[in-house]
């Protein structure tokens, strides 16, 4: 059980203030289980890979109104196949292949303004496979 402190921003009011993540990383399921309470809500994810986990995690917070300052929220960024078990990300670049440079940790704070969901994401990874 990994154990993460993280921004949130309320969205409404952009009030930062931090909280505990929990991730099992399939050590007791085969699963990767996200959990947080934030106030007296509890959110939970999981998938047998880091990124969607995260990204469900990542869309249940923001339809609550709270957004993650942290790497995964990036609109670019995104997890190859092999990377699924970890939890890193590429932070790719419009018409540039991705490098072992551009791996960050997903739960790494990013001082970010806006807060794209999943399809969004998905969107971004699809233009930039077909423009790499």
């Amino acid at each position: 059980m990994q154990t993460y402190e993280i921004t949130l921003i309320e969205l409404n009011t952009q009030y930062p203030f931090s909280v505990q993540v929990e991730v099992d990383e399939a050590e007791t399921t085969g699963d990767i289980t996200i959990f947080a309470r934030v106030g007296n809500h509890k959110f939970e994810s999981a998938s047998d890979a880091y990124l969607p986990a995260f990204q469900e995690f990542r869309d249940k917070l923001l339809t609550a109104g709270y957004g993650i300052k942290c790497n995964g929220s990036r609109i670019n960024a995104v997890q190859s196949g092999m990377m699924e078990a970890t939890d890193k990300v590429y932070l790719v670049e419009m018409g540039r292949q991705a490098l072992t440079k551009d791996i960050v940790p997903i739960w790494d704070y990013a001082d970010l303004d806006i807060f794209p969901n999943t399809e969004q994401q998905k969107k971004f990874f699809k233009q930039w496979t077909a423009k790499r």
